[in-house]
């Protein structure tokens, strides 16, 4: 029976692939609107593979970025029509889409928003449609232009009640992630940096909202303080243009004679046919999420930052005489300290083969950014978080739990330190003597690292670090980033360190490459698809905490931001 359903699954993703190669590319009428329909979580990297389209959890950032700009180019496409429901990506990644937008504004082409959604918080959604020429409202449209909010739990008088005591050391005041588990409110230091990241991240909103409506800064605050929340309030504040459906959107605008060209049909256009990706080649190369050792299987529907992958397709790339230069991009708030440190000097021994640009998404931070800091160049946007250059470590002293669950615990060790990190007791005077130097130990190469990386002193990286977290903006005031911009920026900086002609548009090739057929039926019968689909059953999404939970159950030592930031 099992060998049957192999020989099944192989026929079955054989045929996928076979469709894929031997499909023709549309046939497009020459007026047409493109509608493109954005909402929910977008993959950070393209699927390479049939069985990664199979279990994407919807299109990928950098494939519905390729379709705007081949709409900016392409003479059929008259304008754009964005259908925006809930999104759940970082406002980096929305700096992003506007980025890519005002290009097709700047092409001719006017790009036109319709809300369509009914949530308690608009804010992310309205900043992405305020990039458009017009902002129209579903009927029944519902969502407060409220503003942002971050939330921060400590746990610390919870795991006293337990009995559990959480013992730390950190290098940094600004190093707050212990806080989560060992305090009961926010330390000074970590409410100083966050005011700033939300005050920061406010004003980028409130400009950009305020820009695209024609609406002075003022008044964009004072709206957030209303919060408008109807299509009534919406379109009598000036922060949408009328409620339409989609048929009338088109008449309103003179396109009704335009066939509506669904974004599906459009991907399969290929860009070479508009004169786009034509040029040498660049490297995209993705890693997304917690940074481990080893990917354990390549697990697709499966956020990690793999080491072992990510160094492969590094030394592939920096082989390969037909690839230029090489882009990495960046999507981690950090992990494995030796994964990081690895993943560092592979960087630094490519770039000496060609240019390594590395692209930040909504965070490059802690060990996103010691990695990030190995490159020729770094691309941030104007909300990507970056920096917390600082170490900490932590474990619970569990001997109270045991005591009130009258649980019997011996450690018999060999070694005046051995039981540091498993012991049940609190740390001693001497222990947390010897913890606290090792964590100096990491902290201090933390900072080399990054002083080598940027070229800058050990003093002005420590200066810049402590744990301390940077908005994109603020990272290049001081130095830690080079320029503003997403992927597209990010290939217009490696065509200048690989000496490409300004002109050319080159062929962006994503390593590692496909599997084989045989790997990804393999990864299938090791559980991938059992895996999948319980993360699309789950009723929640599982928080940050607990995908990076891997290395940290390992006891891994670890470059993590204070607390798992996420901004709504």
């Amino acid at each position: 029976m099992r060998r049957l359903i192999t020989i099944a699954l192989i026929l079955g993703v054989a045929a996928m692939i076979g469709y894929a190669l031997l499909r023709s590319g549309p046939r497009i009428p020459e007026t047409n609107v493109l509608v493109l329909e954005l909402g929910g979580r977008l993959e950070e990297a393209p699927a390479v593979d049939a069985l990664q389209q199979l279990m994407a959890r919807g299109l990928a950032l950098p494939t519905l970025l390729l379709q705007l700009e081949k709409a900016a180019a392409d003479l059929r496409i008259k304008a754009v029509l964005m259908r925006i429901r809930a999104l759940d990506i970082g406002y980096a990644r929305v700096q992003e889409l506007r980025d890519a937008v005002s290009r097709v504004r700047e092409a001719g082409k006017p790009v036109i928003a319709l809300l369509d959604l009914a949530s308690l918080n608009a804010t992310r959604e309205l900043y992405l449609a305020s990039s458009a020429d017009k902002i129209y409202l579903v009927p029944g449209f519902l969502g407060p232009f409220a503003g942002i909010a971050g939330q921060y739990l400590h746990l610390g008088g919870f795991f006293e009640k337990l009995g559990i005591q959480v013992e730390y050391e950190r290098v940094g005041d600004y190093k707050s992630a212990p806080e989560m588990f060992a305090a009961r409110e926010m330390s000074e230091p970590a409410r100083q940096t966050f005011n700033e990241l939300l005050d920061g991240l406010f004003a980028q909103i409130v400009g950009g909202i305020a820009a695209g409506r024609g609406l002075d800064a003022a008044r964009v605050r004072q709206l957030v303080d209303a919060a408008p929340s109807t299509a009534a309030e919406y379109t009598a504040a000036g922060l949408a243009d009328g409620v339409a459906d989609q048929e009338e959107i088109l008449e309103r605008e003179g396109l009704e004679d335009a066939e509506e060209l669904l974004w599906d049909t459009y991907l399969q256009v290929d860009p070479r046919d508009l004169g786009l990706r034509t040029g040498p080649q660049i490297a995209l190369i993705f890693g997304d999420g917690p940074i481990v050792q080893a990917e354990r299987g390549r697990l697709p529907h499966r956020r990690t930052f793999a080491a072992d992958t990510i160094a492969e397709a590094l030394e592939e790339a920096g082989e390969d005489e037909d690839v230029r230069a090489i882009v990495l991009r960046i999507n981690s708030g950090g992990g494995s300290a030796l994964a990081s440190d690895q993943l560092w000097r592979k960087l630094r021994k490519v770039s000496e083969k060609k240019p390594v640009v590395v692209s930040m998404a909504d965070a490059a931070a802690s060990g996103g950014y010691y990695v990030a800091s190995g490159a020729n160049a770094i691309i941030a946007e104007p909300a990507s978080l970056t920096g917390s250059i600082g170490v900490f470590f932590l474990r619970p002293a569990l001997s109270g739990l045991y005591r009130k669950l009258d649980i019997g615990s011996e450690i018999l060790a060999r070694g005046r330190h051995a039981a540091i990190a498993a012991g049940d007791e609190p740390f001693t005077p001497e222990q947390r003597e010897r913890t606290s130097h090792f964590v100096r130990a990491l902290y201090q190469d933390f900072v080399e690292r990054v002083s080598t990386g940027r070229g800058v002193s050990t003093e002005e990286v420590d200066r810049l670090g402590q744990g301390r977290i940077w908005l994109g903006e603020a990272a290049l005031a001081r130095g830690l980033v080079d320029e503003l911009g997403g992927l597209y920026a990010a290939v217009k900086r490696a065509k200048v360190e690989a000496e490409l002609d300004a002109d050319v548009d080159p062929a962006r090739v994503i390593f590692p490459g496909p599997r084989k057929l045989i790997e990804q039926v393999r990864n299938l019968m090791q559980g991938e698809l059992a895996g999948w689909l319980m993360e699309r059953t789950l009723p929640v999404e599982l928080p940050e905490i607990l995908r990076s939970a891997p290395f940290l159950a390992e006891g891994d030592l670890a470059y993590l931001p204070p607390y798992w930031i996420e901004i709504h």
